[in-house]
């Protein structure tokens, strides 16, 4: 809820400056991918979700999701100003093909975190966090890849540089957000270890981490 509030403050701040001078097509970017993001997070929110009925038992997120957080919305505030107002790192000759990548991009990120979210069900936390009667999950979008919700959010993190042709906003995403990325899904590792030991072992011999063939 933080990150939605947080994110639609971006918007409205952003569409406050931009209202008076902003050129149609540039509007058009903004309102369809504010529309695209809100209908998202109601589909993951309302339809997606599960209440998992069931008490966490530990916790060992050590803020890395308020810092991934935090890095990615300093990434878009910059990405939308820079769009609309700045101009410092938006390459116009690259528009609107980068534009329409960047909006299938996000929406494939968000085909990739349904899926994950399915798959899941009841055991997700946003927080590196597990349940008292917690199974591990190795089927459906966990069947080759260990970390498919990620994989889905560095397709959107990537996404949003390309939405806004802010080539600056990518430069935010690759020096913190990706790290921030990249910490957390060691922290979980590392975590599940601890809680499944030679389940979790036997497992991570026949996938990757978040990237198919990769990592």
């Amino acid at each position: 809820m933080i990150r939605i509030i947080s994110a639609l403050a971006i918007f409205a701040y952003v569409g406050y400056l931009a209202w008076p001078v902003l050129p149609h097509f540039d509007f058009t970017v903004m309102v369809g991918f504010v529309v695209l993001y809100l209908v998202w997070q109601l589909i993951s929110e309302i339809w997606i979700y599960q209440d998992p009925g069931d008490i966490v038992i530990e916790d060992d997120d050590q803020k890395s999701y308020l810092y991934l957080q935090a890095s990615f919305m300093l990434a878009l505030l910059f990405a939308t100003i820079d769009f609309v107002e700045w101009h410092v790192t938006r390459r116009f000759d690259w528009e609107p093909t980068i534009i329409y990548v960047g909006l299938v991009l996000f929406v494939v990120s968000c085909l990739v975190r349904w899926w994950g979210f399915r798959s899941i069900g009841r055991y997700f936390n946003a927080r590196i966090a597990v349940y008292s009667k917690h199974q591990l999950i190795t089927e459906g979008a966990y069947r080759r890849i260990r970390h498919p919700l990620y994989l889905g959010s560095l397709l959107s993190f990537l996404a949003i540089p390309m939405i806004f042709n802010s080539w600056g906003a990518l430069l935010i995403i690759v020096l913190t957000t990706i790290p921030a990325l990249i910490r957390r899904v060691n922290l979980e590792e590392e975590f599940m270890l601890h809680h499944f030991g030679d389940e979790y072992q036997a497992y991570m011999r026949t996938t990757q981490k978040m990237i198919p063939g990769i990592w």
